[in-house]
């Protein structure tokens, strides 16, 4: 649902916790910079050792300030999308409720990213980046530079820039990208630093359990305790479930496996948190969208896939409890979610939201229709005007009409739609949204 910067950034969620032995802390944070850049190359010969991918050539890195680094993360914001489409995706946002309508969407994710950052590598310019404000834990440091290097030895064998290259319409299948990306560097992370203290690597659900609490947002009350759910959740996810989906891969395989993941992508969210659909191959099911001909005059501002954890963040932002939207949004086959504006208009409550999404069966669709039901009456300040077994309808005190209808393992949803459009639209949406292809 919301695509992060395309980079190898490390969340800075503490691995403290799973630190079997204690390090000293506490060092002079000018002695450590220097001392990290001194120590680049012989990391890089370190982490391929543990990675088992050649360093082909050696990593170039650079140091930067604060403001430097600000000033590099508005730009590669931006990379590979015009202004226009990331104004997109935050019209898209907001209209679905998920960050508030007057949300500067890219100013949000810039402040969030320029707090947390830490270190990053970039495919474009094949060079890693490390902040000043790294910190003067010289053991914690060494840490974000292993993960960053692993990202440059990705590279050198993946070409991470095509690896990462997906339309802003394929937003869940780039975001089971990114996760393996990052997933990658955490496990890297974690077994650098077991080697290093002559542990043994024992990946168990139990460690996954683990890395996924100390990659929880910290709770420091900072910009990302602050941000969205939906903005939070979606920059911890690539983390936190890229690293189980790793660890899942390397619980009974070795490092090649993972390897293998880079050359046949993990296609959807879905696969990452249920890493047994990966290796089922149980692609997603493609949706369409078209406009509707209910709403003359609106086109498609904005298109792309939810998947699973688009669906869940959904339900959460809009109330539901975690382990029920995990519950819901579990059995998702396959989803398009577009938003629709009159030309010139680009304010959120003017826009309309059409979402089709579908499930592995009518018993898992049912199940996210009562959740969804759940988290729309929470999100539409208006009252009920239809409820039955499979459709609910709301009439917005902005004179707009929601609903959600739901036939056999099918489910759509449409928020803000004008009352004018509101008879046509409830027939039209089931053949303006349809099922592309057969899943294979």
């Amino acid at each position: 649902m919301v695509r992060v910067l395309a980079l190898g950034v490390l969340v800075v969620g503490s691995l403290a916790i799973a630190d079997p032995a204690p390090v000293t802390r506490m060092h002079d944070a000018s002695a450590v910079l220097t001392e990290l850049l001194a120590r680049t190359d012989s990391v890089a010969k370190e982490v391929a050792k543990v990675r088992a991918l050649p360093l082909k050539r050696p990593i170039p890195n650079e140091v930067i300030d604060k403001a430097e680094l600000h000033e590099r993360l508005m730009k590669l914001a931006s990379d590979g999308k015009t202004a226009a489409e990331t104004a997109a995706e935050g019209l898209a946002l907001a209209r679905w409720g998920l960050i508030p309508s007057a949300a500067d969407y890219e100013k949000l994710v810039i402040d969030v990213l320029n707090e947390q950052i830490a270190g990053y590598y970039d495919p474009k310019t094949k060079k890693l980046t490390i902040s000043k404000s790294v910190g003067d834990d010289r053991e914690w440091a060494e840490l974000v530079l292993a993960h960053e290097i692993d990202h440059g030895l990705q590279d050198q064998s993946f070409d991470l820039k095509k690896f990462e290259d997906l339309p802003q319409s394929e937003g869940d299948a780039a975001m089971a990208r990114h996760a393996l990306v990052e997933g990658d560097g955490i496990a890297v992370m974690f077994e650098v630093m077991l080697t290093r203290l002559h542990r043994p690597v024992q990946w168990s659900p139990e460690l996954s359990t683990m890395i996924e609490k100390a990659l929880a947002t910290p709770g420091n009350d900072d910009s990302l305790d602050k941000a969205p759910l939906a903005i939070r959740e979606a920059m911890i996810f690539p983390y936190r479930a890229g690293f189980s989906f790793v660890a899942a891969l390397r619980r009974r395989q070795p490092w090649s496996a993972v390897d293998a993941a880079f050359r046949r992508p993990p296609k959807s969210t879905e696969q990452i948190i249920h890493p047994e659909r990966y290796l089922a191959d149980d692609p997603p099911i493609p949706i369409a969208i078209k406009p509707p001909a209910a709403l003359p005059g609106y086109a498609i501002a904005h298109n792309t896939v939810w998947g699973e954890l688009g669906f869940d963040l959904f339900l959460r932002s809009h109330g539901i409890d975690t382990a029920v939207a995990a519950e819901a949004a579990a059995g998702w086959g396959g989803d398009r979610a577009a938003v629709l504006t009159k030309a010139g208009d680009t304010r959120p409550e003017h826009a309309v939201g059409l979402a089709r999404f579908d499930w592995d069966s009518e018993a898992d669709a049912i199940e996210a229709a009562e959740a969804a039901t759940r988290a729309l009456d929470n999100m539409v300040v208006g009252s009920v005007v239809e409820r039955t077994q499979t459709r609910t309808r709301w009439l917005g005190v902005d004179g707009t009409a929601t609903w959600i209808e739901r036939r056999g393992p099918a489910l759509v949803m449409v928020v803000g739609a004008p009352l004018w459009s509101a008879d046509k639209l409830l027939v039209e949406v089931w053949t303006a949204t349809s099922v592309a292809r057969s899943r294979k």
